[in-house]
């Protein structure tokens, strides 16, 4: 006759010998519920979301989220505005340079703020929008900002001129962004060519101008004069 009382003893051992069994369990659920969780959470269509890349030296989380409280307001229809960093130290940053690909990859972006020669780089890659129209409508108003730098002649393969434009908006005057730990002095802003939300990111854009184009300190001022800013292709700045 088989025995089914059950017992401490019978307890213990079966736990004992199936412990391993029941943690694979619990695991499996966790990740099974995060697994649906992911595949069900709602997300904003990429018309009612504008996401904001910073492609420089790593910016805190706090800092991304000041900035996205600061901008909702003037965004009311929008149901997310995600402000992102992608930490690059330099050209040489590999891993940087890997996330960066694969965002880009992915038509991840809406806009993009970074050094000179990325811009560059990738603008005549196709991947930003030239901003002329926007800037003569009135959409993308300067301010005073200078956009002579990049009026970027962009060519084919074979080196014949396909479009000379204003891909980017220098952001070396927007003086309120050193007040958030932000080296502006080679950062510039453009707008992706695949982003579905346009109007809105051309809009963004005009926000970091009216938001962050302030006086010069005056500590700016005297630091500058005693270290000379590097000419624009340079890749190497000093830190303030």
């Amino acid at each position: 006759m088989i025995q089914t009382k059950i017992t401490k003893k019978r307890v213990k051992d079966h736990f004992a010998y199936a412990l391993w069994k029941y943690l694979i369990l619990v695991v499996a659920s966790i990740f099974g519920w995060n697994l649906i969780y992911t595949a069900t959470a709602y997300r904003p269509p990429r018309d009612k979301k504008v996401d904001i890349y910073f492609v420089t030296y790593g910016i805190d989380s706090d800092t991304l989220a000041a900035f996205e409280a600061l901008a909702a307001p003037h965004f009311p229809d929008m149901e997310a505005l995600n402000f992102l960093s992608i930490g690059m130290g330099d050209a040489e940053d590999y891993y940087g340079t890997m996330q960066l690909t694969t965002y880009v990859g992915a038509q991840e972006g809406d806009i993009y703020i970074m050094t000179r020669d990325l811009m560059r780089s990738y603008a005549e890659s196709g991947l930003f929008v030239p901003l002329n129209d926007a800037i003569s409508e009135g959409i993308i108003q300067l301010r005073g900002i200078d956009v002579a730098e990049v009026n970027f002649q962009i060519s084919d393969p074979e080196y014949r001129i396909v479009e000379r434009g204003i891909y980017a908006i220098p952001a070396k005057t927007l003086y309120g962004l050193i007040e958030y730990g932000i080296d502006n002095r080679d950062l510039y802003i453009g707008v992706t060519a695949y982003s579905q939300n346009q109007p809105n990111a051309l809009k963004m854009v005009d926000w970091f101008i009216e938001t962050f184009q302030t006086e010069k300190p005056q500590w700016l001022i005297e630091y500058e004069e005693q270290n000379p800013i590097p000419e624009p292709t340079d890749t190497v700045l000093p830190s303030y």
